[in-house]
């Protein structure tokens, strides 16, 4: 740094002195701080100490004998002016009057000590003595001049610049250049913000209060259009935000339609408008720290996780926790939807760990986690399971049941045999000649002649329930659509191209073959999908889900000797009652020198045998050997956790003792079977202390999921909350709306009066200048 010169030196000084000076101007000086009383004798220091006070203004006039104001008349005027004329005992010089007092004499609020501190910010509740008492000193008492205000700097803006109050912005200039103070505003050191002299004094908290009940009364009622828009899935905004506008949207729509009905609200929106946006949020965030709560005081939980694009083409993540409630009910809920930009196994763990720190929950009270069976989730060594499990090794995975059947759906027909591929493929040439046109779906679904009962639905390669559909619409109105197409072939008023796929249909249908499969898959789908709508129900538990898809393969096994039942079926639907190899010419190989009868190729001359050895038992087997598959991953599970090892393996939720408790339990329960029913007659006979670890290991077992299908079922609300209309919707109203909707009955129940009263009392100091 530069040494200044001699000069510089001169300069900086002489502007010192010119601040020095100029901020020596609104300093009061100390002889405005002291009164004199009636004793003229200032040598005497009881009376000098009862004599004066410590009020900023000069113009008070206290009694020493009281702390009431004196009155102040125009009977003692003179007297005290010829008091406070007269000279001090030891020659000094004479004390000069106080100026005129602000307000009548006849009001006078002086007391003995002023309440009102010079920080207006510590003011508190303004009562009407303290009102007289500010008005009485005036505004320049409180005002607070200084030549800076370090406590009113604030940062703003994207570069993080600086503002502070200035003593420019306490003065007004004129057009003139006549500077004029405000004497209105005045400034509080201790929270560096500015007040107005008359709102400070006028306000009250009468007035405060009613601005909050005015203001509550506003938000009950947005709260309740919020909910039911919100419960249902609706947009919010329309084309515009004008009040008045048939394109306002769904939100302004429903407040404008309340409002002819409710005078209150209709006086509010000719006053304001309030767009709901931030109230959106606040009832989202309010839901998901009620659900908090409740994990918080279930303590164990489990996460289940999913992924799917929306229509931005952003990847939504949706997590749902699974735990059981205090009175022993299996739950599932929804918690939101956050955004991710990698799958892999390292960054889906990080966004679950987020998520769960984010709620306030402890990640090792976590028991369970399920996914669908994609290798990026469902991978043991570098994927989402194996992440989870190192941060917390009693997160069992346990894969989606409901994805495992159906998957063997999809095993058996992708890797059976031709004739299983080309049944499917009848189905679905049949949804789509019946789809073309609307004239040919009423052609075939609703003519006079025939009552058809079901419609067929579109395949899909990862949904089955379409497919027991589709196979159920034809085995119910198997001869009415053979009838309907077959006149559709022979109708010379249809194109060419209409009749030829028609006689194709008709001819795939005419076979028995297609009858005998059509029986066989809708008895098949139809027990698939019953189990699988089962096994779906969030409140299900592994032991019920293991115990249906036990009886199902046991099913399976039974329909193998099941095959004569279903040709004599076939055989009463079908116009034909031969097999296609029955009508074909058997075609004989030549056989070698070395070649012995034994060595030939195994020969069908019972058309009925080859069908059922080459087709009906292939499909049996499959899908006794994929469901079996799928079964062990389930028992093996459920054999590491027996009772005799569960001590083991939970060291920090039970004891030794379990085993004894389990004995004495099993002759206390003989009607409940279920793990549901097991835990609720604990809570019912309040046995928990009884048998504590038997509570402990139940509620355990109860929180481990069994499917991720609630995590799938948030992916249609997504879809229907961002739509091609809000496909721009910021991810916060996302999550907030989606809680909403999908926790409709959760929210319903919600007063959200804490919320109510915080928004209002925010509001209500919000008031224009």
């Amino acid at each position: 740094m530069e040494k200044l010169s001699g000069g510089a030196k001169r300069k900086l000084k002489k502007e010192k002195g010119i601040r020095n000076a100029e901020n020596l101007k609104y300093i009061p000086k100390i002889g405005n701080f002291f009164t004199a009383v009636k004793s003229a004798s200032v040598n005497d220091e009881d009376s000098a100490i009862q004599g004066f006070s410590t009020p900023p203004a000069p113009a008070y006039t206290y009694s020493p004998e009281s702390k009431e104001p004196a009155a102040a008349t125009s009977s003692n005027k003179p007297e005290a002016a010829s008091l406070i004329a007269e000279e001090s005992g030891d020659g000094g010089s004479p004390v000069l009057p106080p100026p005129e007092p602000l307000i009548e004499s006849g009001i006078n609020p002086c007391i003995s000590t002023p309440l009102l501190p010079g920080d207006p910010a510590l003011w508190g509740a303004v009562t009407e003595r303290l009102q007289e008492e500010a008005i009485y000193r005036g505004p320049a008492a409180f005002q607070n001049r200084a030549a800076k205000y370090p406590a009113s700097v604030r940062e703003s803006g994207l570069g993080r610049r600086t503002r502070s109050l200035t003593n420019d912005l306490l003065d007004c200039r004129l057009p003139n250049n006549q500077i004029v103070p405000r004497e209105w505003l005045f400034y509080s050191p201790s929270t560096g913000s500015v007040y107005c002299y008359a709102c400070k004094l006028l306000s009250s908290q009468k007035h405060a209060f009613i601005k909050q009940q005015y203001w509550k009364e506003v938000l009950r009622r947005v709260v309740a259009v919020v909910k039911f828009l919100g419960a249902r899935g609706l947009p919010f905004r329309g084309d515009n935000e004008l009040l008045g506008s048939a394109h306002n949207g769904n939100y302004l729509g429903l407040l404008e339609l309340l409002a002819e009905f409710d005078p209150f609200l209709k006086e509010h929106l000719e006053r304001h408008g309030n767009k709901g946006r931030e109230f959106i949020s606040l009832m989202g965030e309010k839901t998901k720290q009620v659900i908090a709560e409740e994990l918080k005081r279930a303590k164990y939980f489990s996460v289940i996780i999913d992924s799917t694009p929306d229509l931005a083409h952003v990847d939504q993540l949706t997590f749902v926790f699974r735990f059981v409630s205090a009175d022993g009910r299996v739950v599932e809920i929804f918690l939101g939807f956050e955004p991710i930009h990698s799958h892999t196994g390292v960054s889906l763990a990080e966004s679950v760990i987020e998520m769960v720190r984010h709620l306030g929950l402890d990640l090792s009270n976590c028991r369970g986690q399920s996914y669908d069976n994609a290798s990026n989730m469902a991978g043991k060594y570098s994927r989402l399971q194996a992440h989870l499990e190192k941060e917390n090794p009693l997160i069992h995975y346990t894969p989606c049941a409901a994805h495992s059947l159906n998957l063997v759906g999809v095993n058996c027909v992708e890797n059976c045999c031709e004739e299983v591929n080309s049944f499917f493929e009848l189905l679905q040439s049949l949804y789509r000649f019946c789809s073309a046109s609307t004239h040919r779906w009423n052609t075939v679904f609703n003519d006079s002649e025939h009552n058809i009962k079901y419609t067929y639905k579109s395949l899909s390669t990862t949904r089955w329930n379409c497919r027991a559909d589709s196979t159920k619409a034809l085995k119910v109105n198997y001869r009415s659509i053979r009838d309907i197409l077959a006149k559709i072939s022979l109708d010379r008023d249809e194109k060419t191209q209409t009749k030829l796929e028609a006689a194709a249909l008709v001819s795939k249908l005419d076979k028995l073959e297609t009858v005998i499969m059509t029986l066989l898959w809708d008895r098949v789908l139809h027990r698939f999908k019953a189990t699988s709508d089962q096994i779906q129900k969030s409140d299900m538990d592994l032991a019920t889900a293991l115990g249906l898809l036990r009886s199902l393969l046991s099913y399976v096994c039974n329909l193998r000797e099941q095959f004569s039942e279903l040709e004599e079926s076939a055989r009463a639907v079908s116009v034909t009652q031969n097999y296609q190899f029955d009508t074909q010419r058997v075609r004989k190989r030549k056989r070698f020198a070395d070649e012995s009868a034994d060595d030939s190729e195994v020969a069908f001359n019972d058309s009925s045998q080859k069908f059922k050895v080459e087709t009906y038992y292939v499909i049996i087997d499959r899908l006794y050997s994929c469901l079996s598959k799928r079964i062990e991953d389930y028992t093996r599970w459920n054999l590491g956790v027996r009772a005799a090892k569960l001590s083991s393996t939970y060291p920090t939720d039970l004891d030794s003792s379990l085993s004894d408790e389990l004995i004495q339990f099993k002759h206390f329960v003989q009607r409940e079977t279920s793990p549901v029913q097991l835990l609720q007659a604990l809570d019912r006979h309040g046995l928990k202390t009884t048998f504590p670890n038997v509570y402990v290991a139940l509620r355990l077992f109860l929180t481990l999921p069994v499917s991720n299908c609630e995590g799938e079922r948030s992916f249609s609300v997504l879809k229907r909350v961002k739509n091609e209309l809000r496909a721009t919707m910021s991810q916060t109203r996302l999550s907030a709306l989606s809680l909403l909707a999908i926790e409709h009955e959760l929210v319903s129940g919600f007063a959200f009066e804490d919320i109510v009263h915080q928004f209002a009392q925010s509001k209500s100091r919000k008031k224009p200048v």
